[in-house]
Order: structure tokens, then C-alpha cells, then sequence
């Protein structure tokens, strides 16, 4: 049998917290069951950070991860790759941040750092994306963090060009929808990235590669797989690259995505 591996993207492709949708749908978790059952690998390939990723997904019992956009793997609890940010980055960084009195965060596996959990735009982040209250700090030594991602909080383009230009070398900058916040990632480092990292760790042709997203952090994601699906509540753009629309979010598109291209 030939063993595929099919990756999703986590918000606005399993689950759509900020939508309105609580809870994976059924159709969804059974569908990614018989992925898994038919023998081939259920894959998460998300800008979250494990630390992010809730009990219910966890749950699941997914073959793989790759989360902070690349920056990381783990399969069976192990580390296949981690790309941190260096110390004097993160340094100089969190100094440009409390200069200008910007909230953040310091986005790692085991757990999340950030600069206060008591503001209001930070407890509208931590409901608007149910992020899990378990592994998130806001009392931290800067010696003790390991972060793959950082995030900035900003509601003024002229501050959040500063931090850009300070940090244009290396980073991409990628706002949340609806959000005055922005992920801030390794150029070097995305979902498409960790994808090749993982199907030669696993011997897995290309050919055999599929791929569920709906933001822009997955256009790569989608062109690099053999088999990329947009969700219907993609944008446009994003659309217009994939193999495959299927349906949205809410109306069974991973499982109806899946059953087209064949997979269960």
C-alpha cells in the first residue's frame, strides 16, 4: 500500500474559534480517523505553537506536528527540528517591544511567554483564539524561554513599521484576521518548509502529499503538496492556487475534501 500524509492547518480549516465554531466537527474527526485507519498519516501544520493546541486536538492523536509556520516538528513526542530564536534577537526585541510599550508574546512548545495576561487585548487574544490557559506565563526570566515565533500587539502602522524594518532581515510579519495582532515568523521557516523536512524524515514521496488550509501562511503549504485544498472560506487568492476548493469550515469540508480526492 502506498502511504499518504495529509497535513491541516488548525484555525479556519479544523476549527474556527474566532467564527463561531467551538468544537471540531464530527465529520471532521471522522474523517481524520479514517485517514489514520486506511494506514496513511494525519498531520497538523499550524502557526500555533504546541503550547496552543487545545486538549481536543491534541486528542485526535495526529501522526505529526508542525507548528510556529515551520519552525517546528515532533512526531511520537520527538523532536525532528526546532528553529529558536536567538537569545540577542529575542533581547533586543522584547527591548524595542517595552520601549514602546507593546504588548507581546514569546511563542514556544512547551510554553508561551508573554508580556502580560492581564490587559484586555491580551485576554481578547486568549478568548478569541481558546488558546489553552495551561501553558501560558506572564512571570518569566528572558534566560529561561525557547521561542520558535514571537507576537506583537499594535493598533498603529507606524509602530508596527518600526518593528518591521528592525526585524525585516530574518522575519515576516502576518496580521490575525479581525485582530490587532501579528505573528512574526523566520523568513526561512514555513509550513511548505517543514513539510519537505518531514516527508524525507518518513520516505514519502510527494506524489503522495496532501494539504488543508485557508490562510495566507498556507499558500506555500498548498503549492508545494501535490494535492493542496482550499477551504471555502479561503480567500481568493489563496483559492486560485489550490488543486481543490471543498467546502467551508462549517459545512464538512475536510471530510467531503477528502472523500473527493479519494483519500477515505
Amino acid at each position: 500500500m502506498v502511504k499518504k500524509a495529509v497535513f491541516f492547518d488548525v484555525d479556519g480549516t479544523l476549527i474556527d474559534y474566532v467564527g463561531g465554531m467551538p468544537s471540531i466537527l464530527e465529520s471532521t474527526k471522522k474523517a481524520i480517523n479514517e485517514v489514520k485507519c486506511k494506514g496513511h498519516l494525519a498531520i497538523i501544520a499550524t502557526g500555533r505553537p504546541m503550547s496552543f493546541l487545545s486538549d481536543e486536538i491534541l486528542d485526535i492523536g495526529f501522526d505529526a506536528y508542525i507548528t510556529s509556520n515551520g519552525a517546528y516538528i515532533e512526531r511520537n513526542k520527538k523532536v525532528i527540528f526546532s528553529k529558536k530564536i536567538d537569545g540577542a534577537t529575542l533581547r533586543s526585541t522584547i527591548d524595542g517591544f517595552k520601549s514602546e510599550n507593546a504588548e507581546f508574546i514569546l511563542e514556544g512548545q512547551k510554553k508561551s511567554y508573554f508580556s502580560c495576561l492581564n490587559s484586555a487585548t491580551v485576554k481578547d487574544f486568549l478568548k478569541n483564539f481558546s488558546i489553552p490557559q495551561d501553558n501560558i506565563t506572564d512571570k518569566w526570566d528572558i534566560d529561561e524561554v525557547e521561542a520558535n515565533k514571537m507576537v506583537v500587539f499594535t493598533k498603529d502602522e507606524n509602530q508596527l513599521n518600526r518593528f518591521r524594518e528592525k526585524l525585516k532581515d530574518n522575519f515576516i510579519f502576518m496580521s490575525h484576521p479581525g485582530e490587532a495582532s501579528y505573528d512574526i515568523y523566520f523568513k526561512s521557516c514555513t509550513k511548505a518548509d517543514g513539510i519537505k523536512k518531514l516527508i524525507a524524515h518518513l520516505n514519502i514521496d510527494i506524489d503522495n502529499t496532501y494539504a488543508f488550509g485557508d490562510g495566507m501562511n498556507d499558500i506555500e503549504m498548498l503549492q508545494m503538496v501535490k494535492y493542496g485544498v482550499a477551504m471555502g472560506n479561503a480567500n481568493e487568492e489563496l483559492k486560485c492556487k489550490a488543486y481543490y476548493v471543498t467546502n467551508d469550515v462549517f459545512s464538512h469540508g475536510i471530510y467531503n475534501g477528502l472523500k473527493v480526492l479519494k483519500v477515505i
